[in-house]
């Protein structure tokens, strides 16, 4: 079913491992596509509670492939409405159930453009990431970087690692919170399905109205009111008359593990 990437099952998560190792996993049209159909697949699956970016090889990924790009066919997956998907299929591309990435070696351009684009993220103690676009004459557009770094770090930091186009370590990630956790490099997997096995006790309406609420009200102000309020009250309506709700508290009361039905 899929030529460059490696799709399992695994305890309610979806976990999607780039598998070009011999391209340092750059992403070619063929694997945006593979990686586009896999996004499907955890979106569609209501069993599938969080998704997982891995890789194999010492490079999670190495950007766009440059040889498609040479020969003027390389392009980024769209929806069947038209609407561009971005770098990987993903850095456009709203996915309403959690996504992490867990990097082994180096992020490089892109490759750190579909980290940033991810939820969570635990790595390696190897691994580096990196930003050399500016030194290509590019800037870190592609997918969105120039839009997330901002949010993500403080601007000193964002500006350090997008104009000194510098590789930084794992441990300045997290340091810096670009990244969740560092870990040695034959538990990186089993991190990240830690992290999705923890989302799965959450109920999965919570899940998706607490993720949607942090992005759609990133830039209010926490003074009341505003449209981030708006955003925050109506998002919380729909839980709270959930059927998921009733159940939290109803397995709370009988001691009993809750038994969620997404609704």
């Amino acid at each position: 079913m899929y030529r460059n990437i490696i799709v399992d099952k695994r305890d309610g998560a979806l976990v999607i491992t780039l598998d070009r190792p011999e391209a340092r996993n750059a992403m070619s049209v063929e694997l945006q596509q593979e990686i586009t159909q896999a996004l499907d697949e955890l979106e569609a699956d209501p069993d599938l509670r969080a998704g997982i970016i891995a890789n194999t090889g010492p490079v999670f990924c190495a950007g766009a492939d440059l040889k498609e790009i040479s020969e003027g066919v390389w392009d980024t997956p769209h929806a069947p409405d038209g609407t561009d998907y971005g770098f990987a299929g993903a850095t456009k591309r709203y996915i309403e159930k959690p996504l992490i990435a867990a990097v082994n070696g180096k992020a490089v351009g892109g490759g750190l453009e579909l980290v940033m684009a991810c939820d969570l993220v635990v790595a390696s103690d190897d691994a580096i990431f990196w930003f050399p676009e500016p030194r290509r004459g590019l800037t870190a557009a592609g997918g969105g970087s120039l839009l997330r770094a901002g949010q993500q770090l403080t601007v000193k930091r964002a500006n350090q690692l997008l104009l000194l186009a510098e590789p930084i370590s794992a441990q300045e990630a997290l340091d810096w919170g670009l990244i969740n956790f560092v870990v040695p490099g034959d538990h990186v997997l089993d991190k990240a399905l830690d992290m999705a096995g923890k989302i799965a006790l959450g109920a999965p309406l919570a899940i998706q109205y607490t993720k949607r609420t942090v992005y759609e009200t990133m830039g209010y102000p926490p003074v009341y009111p505003n449209e981030g309020w708006d955003i925050l009250e109506q998002y919380e309506k729909f839980t709270v008359e959930s059927r998921d709700a009733h159940e939290g508290s109803t397995a709370f009361v009988e001691k009993r593990p809750p038994r969620w039905e997404g609704r």
